[in-house]
Order: C-alpha cells, then structure tokens, then sequence
C-alpha cells in the first residue's frame, strides 16, 4: 500500500511538471468518457433495466398485420379482439384499450386531458395495482359503469394529492364519474400522456364489429410460452378469422412484439449507433494522449535509466507510468461526469413515450460503476504501450535509443499505427454524420402539401354532454369561426378532425360507384378527414381540379367530397374524376366528387401517400373537427390568447389545449433525426479536430527527432521544397492508409443506421467521397506546419547542435 501512495504521489508531482500536457490530456478524457457516460445512462434506462412490471418479458403487444394496406402494425377490431382472446392457448390473459380525451370541468380552468378506455382486466395482464383504491371491475365495464381510474400526475396537478378523491366523482365531459382507485407514481400506460383509464363496455354491435380496427392490444404470454409459439398460435388464428371471415380479414394477419421493443422501436438502433460513436470519440482521444505519451517517454530516457541503474526492476517502472496514466484517467474520468450530467438533459429527449414516466436519465450507482471501470481501462489502454516503450528492454538499449540515432523503430511504427486509427476512426463518424445530414435533408425537401408558415393550431374537443346533436356542434364551428375570422391579422380559420403529422390511421374504407373492386393490389380504405368550409383553404394545400369544401356545402346541399390525386390516380389515371361518387363505411350516403387536391402529407413525410378524402363537417353525423387550424399575417403564436379568448365567448367550459405552431408540429417529423445529426456531427467533429491533433503531433514529433537528418539532406543539396514534400507525403501516407482501413468500419456503421436513414443508399459513394477529402484536406493542414519548419532547419546549426 505504501509503494501505491508513493506512486501516486510520485505521479502527481510529474503531471504538475507539465501543467500543459496534463491539462489537455484531462479534457481530451472529460470529453470521451463524459460522452460514453451519458449515452451509457440512456441505454441502461431505455434497453438493458427491466421495464417496472412483473414478468415484464412476458409482455407483448398484438396487432394485425395490414401491410396491404399499408399498416404493417394495425389496431384490432372488437370482434376480432374477443376472438383471439378466446382461441388463443398461449396467454394468461388479453387486454384491449382505446384512445379517449376527456374535459375536466367543475373546479379550476377546463382541462383536456388524454385517457385510455381498456377492458377491466389491463391492470391484472400489466400486472400493476392502484396506489389507492381499486380498478373497475368486469361488471362496472359491462354495465358501462361512470367510474375512473386516474394517474398520479393528474391527481397531483389537479387534485392537490388529495387521498379522499377515491369514493368521490369529478366531472368530465359534464357528467360525474366516480373515482374507484389512482395508479402509482411513474405508471402511465400505453405512454406517458395518459392521465386516466375508464371502462371499455363493448356493446352487442361493437362485439360484431369486425371493419372498424381501433383497439390496442396487450397480452401477457404463459409461463414457458416463447415468443415463437406464441407468433404461430396467433398467425393459425388469423388464418381461420381469415376463412371465416373474408369480406373483412382477407389479407389480414397477426403479429406480436414483446412490449419492450414496441415501446423502444427505432430508438434501439439510434442508442446503439450513439455508444458506438462516443466510443470511437474516446478511442481517439486514447490514441492521442497514447501518442503524447510516447513523446514524453522518449525524454524520460534518462530518468529511467538512473532509476534503473539505482535498482528498479521493469516492473516497478512500469507500474509508475501505469500509475501516471491512471491518475490521468481518472481525474479525465471525474470531470467527464460533471459534462455527462449536462448530457443527460438532451438525451431525455430520447427516452420513448412509453417510458417517459418511469424513465429517468440519471448518474446513480450503475453510470457511476461504469464511469469508473471505463476510466481505469481507458487509462490502462493509453498508458501501456508508452509504459512499456519507457521502461524498454536493457538499460544499454535505452540509452542507445536517446542518443543521435533518433527514436526507436518499435516507437516510431507504434505511433504511426496510433495515427492511422485515428483517421479511420474519424472516417467512420464523419461518414456517419453526413449521411445523417442528407437523410435531414432530404426529408425537410420532401413536399408535405402545405403551407406551415404562420397557421397557428389547437385542440378543442367537443364532448358530448354539451352537444348532444349535429346542429349544436355545427353552431359552435361556425360561431368560433367567425368570431376568430374577426380577429385583426387572422386571414383564414378551419377545423379538421385531424392535422398533418397528428395521425398515421384514421382511415375509413370505402366504395367507388360502379368499380366494385379495387385495382389489384389496392388497399380499400382511405384516410378520412372531416373539416369546415375553409380548412383546405386555411392550410393552401394545392388545387388540381374542380373546387374546395366551402360554406356552400351544407346539411341540405348535394353531398360532396374533395379527394386527393393519389384517390385520382388510383381510380382515374388519366381521367378526371369529378362527378363521380363514392361511399364509406362510415354511413350509406353516395359522395360525390367535387375537387381534387394535390397530396396532403396526412401521415408523415416518410410513410408512403394513400388516398384521402375530405369531408365538410356540415354533412357528417356526430362531426368531431377538434383540430383548429388559424392562418397570420404575422407570428401565429402572439394571436393563442385572443383565440382562446373567442373561443371562450362561444363556450365558457370549452378547454383548450395543444397549442403550438405549424411549423412546430411540421418539425415534430425531423426532430428525432436533427438531434440524432446534431450528436453525430458534435462526435465527428470532435474526432475530426483529434485525429488532425494526432497527425501534427506525430509529424512534429518526427521533425524534431529527425532534425540532423534534415540538415543532412539539406547540406548535401535537398531543398525546403524537397524537405516539405518528404513531411507531407509521410502525413499524407499515413492518413491514407487510416482512410483505407477506416472504409470497412464505415460499412459496418451504416449498415447498422439503415433504419435511420432516408433516401440515401448506407453505401453511398458521394459521401466516402466527400468525406475522404475532407479528412485529406484536413490532414494536409496538419502536415503543413510541422513541414514548414522542417524546410527551415539551418544545416550548419543542426549539424553543429548533434
């Protein structure tokens, strides 16, 4: 023990001889391991701890399989849930929910909140029980009982924590709901928007409902079942639905994904791609303090060999470097979890919906464990090499390798090996990086089939209690229309049932007069939007034929459909389409056709388009528009008051809420991959900065070493000229041979980002290209000074110093 506070003492006074050295070796560590430290703490949060429910592996979500139709992962229909739930001999049980909003009123502001109906049994399949109370039971569901189950958040925020809630009824939508139980702190399921659970109660025509998919369903598997038997069982179900059934589940199968990787999705592979990144930012970091090392060993030759001749072993030596490269580390190590904390906040960002409420990024005992054990073997990795360069092999040898005849060829090839796999390190990020920024591009270039600018957007569900017929519902559009249309800089007001981005379903399926099948291949659904007279208009989505919905589309008046040109090409190509008529499944009523719209991105800028069709509100039974959508001459977001203020006017109960800018909304759909670029980008510029760092020191280090050489050469008539090529060629070489090798890792990366990319190949040459030049040009810049002061060495006064 007393030999380890010698050494540390030891090599505290060392790195206090060389403050410079010391310092950028210590932010060099901050900054790799503070990077792996805080994206470590998202992959153990979102992939590797257990999710906080009994058994949770035995968790999955069901879905049908609607490919055809472009839902790979669709929502079940009623009928169709209750048969799974019976045929099924691979779970315990089946729970079903169904997404409901919900207006809080009778104490404080309208509130909207987002709540789930689910069968009485979710909570025994999750395996989780109210804090206080109870959860419904099955007779309360069936009996369709005015009861609730609220979440900790909402009872916080709302009801103060008040533990006399449970037994008493609030109001929601108008009417009183008694509160049986509150779930615990951190449950929110399926995701953490969820404040409430009421009863589903299937009634007889929703139990025979097999065309309208809009439950989300949840199993939990038998002891001993795989995830294999259990796909098999539900894929021969589906099959014999499929035969029983063909008008409605033709083409329609089952899938089943464990309920961690439905709640993680891409966000696995975007962790995984950011560790491997932050590795690569440390390895060079590593390599260069390597490197460093190794300079400084060279002038340490003599303090090893008066160590040595004084009696110290190899060994000993070694240890002692060891020890100086740990402290290094370490000290790297502590200030990396002081950035990594900083970190944490935008890798948040991260963490799924469905974890949000029980995740949290945080330093505890595991981050703190792995920051210790990733310190030690980092400084295990940078210092060996030189320790044992150091403490050399004989004494004669070390003392032959510090006199004129330069550095050792086993130190020179080992630093040059460092350089190079910086450079391929750096390749690997940096063409990550750019794929990820023509992937933003391209997806930013995509046309949504809208104008976003200055449309200021809120929801305002109407519930029904309040507006129990059409015509109370369409009095309150046209009433709140007109009093936001009077606002000063409002240039155009509508209401739709869903805005672009808000929904990837909501469709209905659909009939064309006299085309009683699709065309081959086609699906048989069409996203449905309900809207008022100047929605379209308010969002200026482009008109390719005949006219938009408009005041003139009323109760009494022809009823009428505007579609999109996917609708057109599909059933038309070539022709127009207006006059035409369809039906949907929401009703009998023949449509017809009185405009065409260019494609409305409705379901995202990735998603491929389907058909749409736009309906007016003043024509549709129970028209549930809740989306308001408000056109500016200026910024949308200084006119929110005034808006809810008219809307107030109208209905002094109505909540509001979701109020945010289109472009805002638009930017939802790139969020994920801007910041993924942004992390990619900040690694590879890091490594980029690093990697020319190692290049200059090398070359530096070198020129210095071989000063008698250069004069030599230059005494025996080379140029500066000559003498720059030679240094820069030696850069140059090494970056090469870094590029080469770094092509392959390269290739491996962005095979693993496929997922995340969009419109460009893993492979794509532009970017190798590109980025190969960029770190040529880079290294170049790198190679130049050290070559310049080389091509300065005076002759004489090298050879007169040697």
């Amino acid at each position: 023990m007393q030999n380890l506070f010698d050494d540390l003492r030891y090599a505290f006074r060392i790195l206090l001889r060389a403050p410079g050295f010391a310092t950028i070796a210590i932010l060099a560590l901050a900054l790799g391991i503070g990077a792996n430290t805080a994206i470590f703490s998202a992959v153990d949060a979102i992939l590797l701890r257990p999710l906080p429910y009994p058994d949770p592996d035995r968790l999955v979500m069901l879905w049908g399989d609607a490919t055809f139709a472009s839902f790979p992962r669709n929502n079940l229909s009623p009928a169709d849930y209750v048969d799974w739930r019976k045929q099924n001999q691979v779970f315990t049980d089946v729970a079903a929910l169904r997404n409901r909003s919900a207006s809080l009123t009778g104490s404080g502001v309208p509130e909207m909140v987002i709540g789930r109906t689910a069968t009485a049994n979710l909570f025994d399949v999750l395996g989780v029980k109210p804090m206080l109370g109870r959860a419904f039971s099955e007779e309360e569901d069936r009996n369709n009982a005015s009861v609730v189950v609220i979440g900790y958040g909402l009872w916080q925020r709302r009801f103060g924590g008040d533990r006399a809630l449970v037994g008493q009824p609030i109001e929601m939508n108008g009417e009183k709901v008694v509160v049986t139980g509150i779930m615990p702190r951190g449950f929110s399921f399926p995701d953490k928007a969820v404040d409430f659970w009421l009863p589903m109660h299937f009634s007889p025509k929703d139990l025979a409902n097999r065309g309208s998919h809009f439950l989300t369903v949840v199993a939990r598997m038998k002891p001993g079942i795989t995830l294999s038997r259990a796909e098999s069982e539900m894929a021969s179900i589906a099959k014999r639905l499929e035969l029983a059934y063909p008008e409605t589940n033709k083409r329609l199968g089952a899938v089943v994904v464990p309920l961690r990787e439905q709640m993680v999705g891409d966000t696995r592979i975007a962790l995984v791609v950011l560790l491997g990144a932050a590795g690569c930012v440390l390895l060079i970091a590593c390599a260069n303090i390597a490197n460093l090392l190794l300079a400084r060993a060279s002038t340490r030759q003599r303090e090893m060999a008066i160590r040595t001749a004084l009696g110290a072993d190899r060994s000993r030596l070694v240890r002692q470097m060891i020890t100086e490269s740990l402290l290094l580390s370490l000290s790297g190590g502590t200030l990396g979890l002081m950035l990594a904390s900083l970190g944490m906040r935008t890798l948040q960002q991260f963490v799924p919906a469905g974890m949000a409420t029980s995740t949290g990024l945080s330093i505890d005992s595991r981050v703190l464990l792995f920051t210790l054990g990733l310190a030690l073997a980092t400084g295990i990795a940078f210092g060996l090499a030189p320790a044992l360069q150091a403490a050399g092999i004989n004494l004669s040898e070390r003392l032959n390798q510090g006199g004129r005849s330069g550095i050792a060829r086993r130190g020179k090839l080992l630093r040059q090996s460092l350089v190079v796999s910086e450079v391929a390190l750096a390749l690997v990020l940096l063409v990550g990086a750019g794929l990820m920024i023509q992937t933003l591009l391209k997806l930013r270039a995509i046309d949504p089939g809208f104008q976003s600018a200055n449309i200021l957007t809120m929801r305002t569900n109407l519930f029904a209690a309040r507006y129990r017929d059409d015509v109370q519902a369409r009095a309150y559009y046209a009433s709140v229309t007109e009093r936001i249309q009077a606002l000063p800089g409002v240039q155009s007001v509508g209401f739709s049932s869903n805005l672009p981005f808000t929904s990837r379903g909501n469709t209905y399926g659909f009939e064309v007069e006299g085309r009683p099948e699709p065309p081959h291949g086609s699906a048989t659904d069409a996203m449905y939007r309900e809207v008022t007279a100047h929605y379209l208009r308010t969002m200026q989505v482009r008109l390719r034929e005949g006219r938009l919905v408009g005041p003139e589309d009323r109760d009494n008046s022809l009823r009428a459909v505007v579609i999109n040109e996917t609708f057109a090409n599909l059933y038309w190509p070539g022709g127009s389409p207006l006059g035409k008529r369809l039906r949907t499944s929401a009703g009998p009523e023949w449509l017809t056709i009185v405009g065409v719209v260019r494609d409305i991105r409705e379901r995202g800028l990735e998603l491929e388009m389907k058909p749409a069709m736009y309906i007016p509100v003043t024509q549709v039974k129970r028209p549930d528009a809740s989306y308001l959508a408000v056109r500016t001459a200026g910024d949308p977001l200084a006119l929110a008051n005034a808006v809810r203020q008219a809307i107030w006017a109208v209905n002094p109960g109505q909540p509001i809420y979701g109020i945010r800018t289109m472009d805002d909304l638009a930017e939802t759909e790139v969020a994920s991959r801007h910041q993924q670029m942004q992390l990619l980008d900040a690694f590879a510029s890091l490594a980029l900065l690093l990697a020319s760092i190692g290049i200059y020191g090398v070359l530096s280090y070198s020129v210095t070493q071989r000063t008698r050489e250069i004069g030599l050469r230059m005494a025996l008539g080379a140029t500066g000229g000559d003498v720059m090529r030679m240094i820069v060629s030696h850069g140059l070489g090494l970056t090469m041979t870094g590029l080469a090798a770094g092509a392959a890792g390269a290739f491996l990366l962005t095979k693993m980002m496929a997922k995340l990319l969009y419109g460009v190949a893993p492979a794509d040459p532009g970017t190798y290209a590109g980025v190969a030049l960029l770190l040529t040009a880079v290294a170049a810049m790198a190679c130049y000074l050290p070559a310049r002061r080389a091509s300065r060495v005076d002759p004489m006064a090298a050879l007169r110093d040697e």
